[in-house]
């Protein structure tokens, strides 16, 4: 199996699939409450805002595949509240589809290139596997927020 197709499978498991943590993104936004995604712990962001963020790094990751070296995530896009939940989990669905496409066109070959970038030095290996740990990274905190949340209500 190319790397490409072992990276496009890791993408699918972690969004609505059985990977080998546990529950996928999709399995376990599903079970959260609506009426809970803007609510905040302490200082935390969010349920919809770690959404928003997964979203906005996820379209950065699929620019950067598609040739777009200039789009950043600025700060308006980086953290923003949600207005709509069901329009986020459309977006974030509609982000799954757009990475997944973006990946199976990118050429195998250029894998262990430099994407670019005026901050830092990473490949585009890198990139794909540091998208997927980033949303399993931001699912755990969405897990825990949805625990902690829905089991003491306001």
């Amino acid at each position: 199996m190319a790397e490409i197709d072992r990276i496009t499978r890791l993408l699918e498991k972690t969004f609505d699939q059985q990977p080998w943590y546990g529950s996928s993104i999709m399995e376990i936004l599903k079970t959260v409450n609506p009426q809970t995604v803007n609510q905040r712990l302490a200082d935390t962001h969010s349920i919809a805002e770690l959404v928003e963020h997964m979203i906005s790094w996820r379209t950065f990751a699929t620019r950067r595949l598609l040739g777009d070296a200039a789009f950043q995530v600025s700060d308006a896009i980086n953290f923003p509240i949600s207005q709509n939940w069901d329009d986020t989990i459309k977006r974030l669905q509609q982000s799954q589809e757009d990475l997944v496409i973006a990946v199976k066109q990118f050429p195998e070959e250029r894998l262990s290139e430099l994407v670019p970038s005026n901050q830092f030095r990473y490949t585009y290996y890198t990139l794909l596997h540091g998208i997927i740990q980033h949303d399993v990274y931001h699912l755990g905190q969405i897990a825990l927020l949805k625990k902690v949340i829905e089991s003491n209500p306001k």
